[in-house]
């Protein structure tokens, strides 16, 4: 018996000594995967701070970056204002017949201006998109009016590099229309009509195709031009995308056009491509693109009337920087209106209570009593406050990231540097729909805009 107990205690022993051992070997591997582990912690912990840390320079990069488009985008279109103001009054005549000499300098003048406009609004537009500062202003559009207006528009430079200009009718029936944003759908056609035409041979065609498909509308614009390389289909719609290297110079341009189509098309929740024009053993030369965003179901609606503008309506000009005034003043005696001027906001102030003024063209950065100061006294006036104002500005009402509380003050806006079609078609609009009047502000408004857009 006790030799029975003796063998259990020992066996007991050696189970009890295996078992510390496998306890022991396990406590170690134990704490190695503990110690990985916590390394591995540390190590992912260093690797989140290191992010967080690089996050946070790139949101600051990206701070100064937007700061320093805005001001220099605002001390760039200035000057330019006047400069592509005194080019225009220039070549209209207003101080005497030019010879072909100085005609043709300041054709030269006035192109190179107009690129340089150009480049600073694509850069703008698409640094506003992709912050998000660029929302879409929807409303109930008519496509083939849009078409028009685009075809209208990009006929000159049609014209000058000898290429037609096609509109293919839709089907018959009711007028396709969508929701979306006119002028954004407008400055989408204007670039892709502006690149056919660019990359299109003299004497050729180029179309322009709109049908419904379903719940979408469809346009097409296609050119016979040379046709986009088949490996630059994909990229074409990248920033700074050229064909050739040598089209920025040949050609003009900034490369950001289509980069600014797809930013725009993606916001209407469409979608935009490119194709040969031989993808298919067609044997045509050239380049399609198209574009599909969804439409409105509901039925048409009838086309708004032209908007005629009232010559010899008055007009008072509002601006602090001399040689735009004068510019403006120039530009709208010439098409007819009357024109009274001031450079402060007081002075706007006293001519618009005691003379009979029609509209207001205001710019907005003026020292002393801004040009929101100036708006909030003129529509809490009893005898401004019917007054229609329009904003001439460096800046668009949604440059801030959030549309101004002015805009619910003002009738319309035109940015600088102006472009003479646009202004005399605001002010056309503007004098057509309030009839030269406007119901008085029931309630005050306030707005202290940012130093960064000033």
């Amino acid at each position: 018996m006790i030799t029975f107990v003796i063998t259990v205690l020992a066996v007991l022993v050696v189970v009890l000594s295996v078992c510390s051992i496998a306890l022991g070997i396990a406590h170690a591997r134990t704490r190695q995967v503990c110690d990985r582990l916590n390394r591995e912690l540390a190590t992912a912990l260093r690797e989140a701070l290191h992010q967080q840390t690089v996050l946070k320079e790139r949101r600051e990069l990206d701070t100064i970056k937007d700061e320093f488009i805005s001001t220099v985008s605002h001390e760039l279109r200035t000057p330019l204002t006047s400069i592509r103001g005194a080019l225009g009054l220039l070549s209209s005549g207003v101080m005497g017949k030019l010879d072909d000499k100085a005609a043709n300098l300041l054709r030269i003048a006035s192109s190179n201006t107009d690129r340089l406009v150009r480049l600073i609004n694509d850069i703008l537009d698409l640094e506003r998109m992709d912050s998000g500062r660029a929302p879409l202003h929807i409303r109930r559009c008519v496509l083939h009016e849009l078409v028009e207006h685009a075809v209208d528009t990009m006929t000159a430079l049609a014209e000058a590099g000898e290429v037609r200009l096609d509109i293919v009718p839709e089907p018959a029936g009711d007028p396709i229309t969508f929701d979306g944003d006119p002028d954004r759908f407008q400055q989408v056609l204007c670039n892709l009509l502006s690149n056919a035409i660019k990359f299109s041979p003299a004497l050729s065609s180029v179309r322009v195709l709109t049908g419904s498909d379903g719940e979408f509308l469809v346009l097409r614009v296609e050119d016979q031009g040379r046709g986009v390389p088949p490996e630059k289909i994909e990229t074409i719609f990248d920033r700074f995308s050229q064909v050739e290297a040598s089209d920025a110079r040949q050609k003009g341009g900034t490369g950001l056009g289509l980069a600014i189509c797809r930013s725009i098309i993606t916001q209407h929740a469409g979608s935009i491509w490119a194709e040969r024009n031989d993808a298919h053993g067609s044997g045509r030369q050239g380049t399609t693109f198209t574009l599909r965003i969804p439409r409105m179901t509901s039925a048409a609606a009838s086309a708004p009337a032209k908007l005629q503008g009232r010559i010899e309506s008055t007009v008072l000009v509002v601006d602090d920087d001399d040689a735009s005034r004068r510019t403006v003043v120039e530009l709208l005696r010439r098409h007819g209106y009357q024109v009274q001027e001031a450079s402060t906001g007081a002075e706007a102030l006293a001519i618009a209570a005691n003379q009979r003024i029609d509209l207001i063209l205001l710019d907005l950065y003026m020292p002393g009593m801004s040009g929101w100061q100036t708006i909030e006294r003129l529509k809490h006036t009893e005898a401004t406050a019917a007054i229609p104002v329009v904003v001439i500005s460096v800046v668009s009402p949604t440059d801030s990231g959030e549309e101004l509380p002015l805009m619910a003050a003002t009738e319309g806006w035109v940015k600088k540097p102006l472009n003479e079609g646009l202004l005399l078609t605001e002010l056309a609009r503007v004098l057509d729909l309030t009839h030269g009047r406007v119901p008085l502000l029931a309630k005050s408004f306030t707005y202290a805009p940012s130093s960064r857009l000033s």
